[in-house]
């Protein structure tokens, strides 16, 4: 895939994060600035969620002492705090709403039988886990300016017993999906923090176009102020022009996608959820 770097100013450039997200943390990125969530998130307590080291390992333990009905609405298994962003928040997705998210099964490790998973992943990256009030397990890993979810299924990650880890092979429904995220989740291995330049995609391009947006309407900005931000002054004054310049064509659209993507369609769009019961849908 065709990736390309983007010219970037003060305001611009702390979005160059973005950039190394994979597509559930986009979903985060865009139902974070939903003003419902964040009035949803606001009435959580700091009791709500038990949060320990595990006694073995530098991990994060997180679980619920209480029903996260809340949370489940917008397909999350625990309320993150809405100001962390994709990389720093806490924001896992229950299966049901990413069915593609990366997948082990833990089995019971046998006496000197390593586990490469583990090996490559306890001592080179941050890592928490989240129990969900049903005991389902997720993993949060975190390296390298990359951050990704995986489900856990077998054997419980807290038993007595050492695990060993396995990675699921995809089915044969949206394989080259499910395979792509498998291959974004290799990206948290290597030597040393990811220093290069953001680049990007057309597709992440929008994407990221779409946040900025969203921040400058909040802001109060109008969208010539917001063309000039991700355009250029110069372009702006050549290229604004009237009321059918493709230039707001293509700003208007930036804005109706990212408001869509808000609202609800993150679900659909950036996790391939099949939306039903109380999920929010756009």
């Amino acid at each position: 895939m065709k990736t390309f770097t983007l010219e970037t100013c003060a305001e611009t450039a702390p979005y160059d994060y973005l950039s190394r997200l994979p597509m559930d943390r986009w979903a985060w990125e865009y139902a974070r600035r939903n003003d419902e969530l964040r009035r949803d998130a606001a009435s959580r307590k700091d009791a709500d969620i038990s949060e320990r080291k595990a006694p073995c390992a530098p991990i994060r333990l997180l679980r619920s002492r209480v029903p996260q009905g809340l949370a489940e609405r917008w397909g999350l298994v625990l309320m993150p705090d809405p100001d962390l962003s994709g990389i720093d928040a806490d924001a896992v997705w229950t299966h049901y709403v990413f069915p593609d998210q990366v997948e082990v099964n833990c089995t019971p490790r046998l006496p000197g039988e390593r586990c490469d998973i583990w090996d490559r992943t306890v001592h080179h990256c941050s890592i928490t886990h989240v129990t969900d009030t049903a005991a389902r397990e997720y993993l949060l890993i975190r390296g390298k300016g990359c951050i990704v979810q995986v489900r856990c299924t077998g054997m419980s990650h807290l038993s007595i017993e050492p695990v060993r880890m396995k990675m699921q092979t995809p089915d044969l429904i949206d394989l080259e999906r499910k395979l792509k995220v498998q291959k974004e989740a290799l990206r948290l291995y290597g030597k040393g923090p990811d220093t290069s330049a953001a680049r990007w995609t057309k597709t992440t391009q929008i994407l990221r176009n779409g946040v900025i947006a969203l921040d400058c309407l909040k802001a109060g900005m109008s969208q010539r102020e917001i063309a000039s931000l991700l355009h250029g002054p110069a372009a702006v004054a050549e290229e604004w022009g009237n009321d059918g310049s493709a230039l707001r064509a293509s700003l208007r659209y930036v804005i109706r996608k990212a408001e869509s993507l808000r609202d609800g369609g993150y679900l659909t769009e950036l996790l391939g959820a099949r939306i039903s019961g109380d999920l929010r849908a756009a």
